[in-house]
């Protein structure tokens, strides 16, 4: 009786899945390194200045009497115009950051990191993973969620407003969400999280404008 062959066994499996494994990782980092397209409002010189006069006013009480309270509307286009003009590079997490301000209350951040800056303390152990060149290259993030105020656990925190991130991509490539929360702390997580004045009262975001509130 003649014998039947049935494969080549666990060699040819394990050959089988690293090939996979190698497509897939190929596919994956064929995007990464992708610029998004301007989907934001940009600004001008004006916007930028504009801004920085809304943020003096409600800071100093200007125009209202005392216990009212106060209230500005920053556009998206102020909003973008005042990060890339009028903040430096040591104030931001990010480099060449973007807000968009979308309906239902959604905010999207963008802007670029080197990818070691990502992985932070991690790259060691996901270094033989990817090609060396890669560490220095810089890839963009977009982050897209909901803002809340969140009080600080501590007492003498500071009050932040917090991105709860829903959605978020490396370049074209969707990623889960999730993973922000197994990153070590660095500029991703600094870019979710933003100190404001305990007299922040409510903070409301419309498709292209920001609404801020404060009670003294």
């Amino acid at each position: 009786m003649p014998t039947v062959k049935t494969g080549c066994g666990c060699g040819c499996l394990t050959v089988i899945v690293l090939g996979l494994l190698v497509a897939g990782l190929l596919w994956f980092s064929s995007g990464i390194f992708d610029r998004p397209t301007h989907q934001h409002e940009l600004g001008t010189p004006a916007d930028g200045r504009r801004a920085q006069q809304k943020l003096f006013e409600l800071a100093s009480g200007g125009g209202t009497r005392r216990g009212e309270p106060r209230t500005i509307v920053l556009f998206e286009r102020e909003l973008n115009a005042l990060l890339a003009r009028h903040l430096s590079g040591e104030q931001l997490p990010l480099a060449d950051p973007a807000i968009r301000l979308v309906e239902g209350g959604v905010v999207e951040i963008t802007g670029r990191l080197p990818l070691h800056a990502l992985f932070g303390d991690w790259l060691g152990a996901v270094a033989r993973f990817i090609p060396e060149r890669w560490a220095g290259q810089p890839v963009w993030l977009r982050l897209r969620g909901h803002v809340r105020l969140e009080t600080g656990a501590a007492r003498g925190d500071r009050r932040r407003l917090r991105l709860d991130v829903e959605s978020l991509w490396m370049g074209s490539r969707r990623l889960p969400a999730a993973i922000l929360s197994v990153l070590p702390e660095g500029p991703v997580l600094r870019a979710t999280r933003w100190a404001v004045a305990d007299s922040v009262d409510s903070v409301t975001v419309e498709p292209g404008r920001l609404t801020i509130t404060i009670r003294s």
